[in-house]
């Protein structure tokens, strides 16, 4: 799909560059007779969404829903990210960040930064993390080390169980404990939780620091924070997330967009690097690699971490991702996800649905199915629309659960007829 760039301003900027007084005026030799002197037989404008459901039906080929999340969900990328992308600035084999003539891979990545820390209401962040799973595992490293009397970690309950299992893998390496009680390092919440539950974050976060340990809050759909307060507003210490779902398609579990902010008084322990911004010998504005206190850098005794690089392409989409949604754009795209989960959460009900969990929720429901409605579940399965995730793999108890995500890319008639399949 092109993307037309000219604005007014442009076009007026170009008819004064050729001297011509309007653009009709380029089209002076064409008869008069033979201009159309009516407005062309075209719908109302509508949004990339729903020109793309437009095309597709069109063309035969409307896309399957496909209501799978838990934690790796879809959001709508607009179509400018992919082509820029394709630029050759960009879609290079390495990331050549390194030297400091690579001005505009260092400034990316600046941008990246400030767009995270800005995300999560914390000073700082780095652009070196691969995915939100291996950045929390980094950042409960990072709370070891700033609380070292205390080398062990409490999770909160509705914490991706993948992450976990993460966590485990670093953790245990380094002999760091996961407890359910006890002194530790850090207290970990996810909000929304795994469930799609809005967790009470100000409880949490104060429970953590009377235990003089520290906050980390996971995010594994950042979308959530253009209608939640940010952790980093709310006290949290270190925060991480993941980004994928803005600027890449979900195919065979990555790349990844590794997020994570800090305080600027734990600068000194983050892993990975940090660019930052300078002015050369003539005062002109440049970026420079500030902070990298990775073992390729530094001895490996004084390292943080051993992370090597970033998903810098990826890293570089999500942030064209959030510029072309914009601070309004991205709180509106928050507020659609909101009123697709109501809307599924209503029918539902309406429908006898068991919907298991109250309160707030973002993106996900949690619903129990009789043995029926697993049968018919399965059989969308079988026909290539996914009603959602079976939780029973990491919690055998709700093995007849299915955790159903809905987001800005489903229509109210895919999840209608989700409902009524299900029903």
């Amino acid at each position: 799909m092109r993307y037309l760039s000219q604005t007014s301003d442009d076009v007026q900027a170009m008819l004064a560059a050729i001297q011509r007084p309007s653009v009709e005026s380029l089209f002076q030799s064409i008869p008069a007779a033979n201009f159309l002197k009516r407005s062309l037989n075209l719908p109302p404008a509508m949004s990339e969404i729903e020109l793309k459901i437009m095309l597709a039906d069109l063309a035969g080929t409307p896309p399957k829903a496909s209501f799978l999340g838990a934690g790796a969900t879809a959001h709508f990328v607009p179509e400018m990210v992919s082509q820029m992308l394709l630029r050759g600035e960009w879609l290079t084999a390495y990331t050549p960040y390194q030297p400091e003539v690579s001005q505009g891979t260092l400034q990316a990545i600046f941008e990246f930064q400030t767009m995270v820390a800005s995300l999560f209401g914390l000073e700082i962040a780095n652009a070196s993390m691969y995915d939100g799973a291996t950045a929390l595992a980094e950042a409960c490293l990072m709370a070891c080390r700033l609380r070292p009397q205390a080398q062990a970690i409490q999770f909160h309950d509705g914490i991706h169980p993948e992450y976990i299992e993460t966590c485990k893998t670093f953790l245990g390496a380094a002999g760091i404990r996961i407890v359910s009680s006890g002194p530790v390092a850090a207290y970990v919440y996810q909000n929304p939780n795994f469930f799609g539950q809005l967790e009470d974050q100000r409880t949490i976060i104060a429970k953590a620091h009377e235990q003089s340990a520290l906050a980390i809050a996971v995010c594994t759909d950042p979308v959530a924070l253009g209608a939640i307060q940010s952790p980093g507003f709310l006290g949290a210490d270190i925060a991480v997330g993941e980004g994928l779902g803005l600027c890449g398609h979900l195919s065979l579990g990555g790349p990844g967009v590794g997020l994570f902010a800090t305080k600027k008084e734990f600068l000194r322990q983050m892993p990975g690097r940090l660019c930052g911004q300078t002015t050369d010998m003539n005062g002109k504005r440049g970026f420079v690699l500030t902070l990298s206190t990775r073992e390729q850098h530094i001895r490996r005794e004084k390292a943080t971490s051993n992370i090597c690089t970033n998903h810098n392409l990826m890293a570089l989409a999500f942030s064209m991702a959030l510029s072309l949604y914009g601070k309004s754009g991205f709180r509106n795209l928050a507020y659609q996800n909101i009123k697709k989960t109501l809307y599924f959460r209503q029918k539902a009900a309406a429908s006898g649905l068991n919907i298991t969990q109250v309160g707030p929720h973002f993106n996900e429901t949690l619903i129990a199915l009789t043995p029926t409605q697993v049968v018919q579940a399965k059989q969308l399965e079988q026909d290539d629309l996914f009603p959602g995730v079976w939780v029973g793999q990491w919690f055998p108890e709700l093995a007849n659960h299915l955790l159903v995500c809905t987001t800005e890319l489903h229509t109210n008639e895919q999840i209608d007829a989700l409902v009524e399949s299900l029903s």
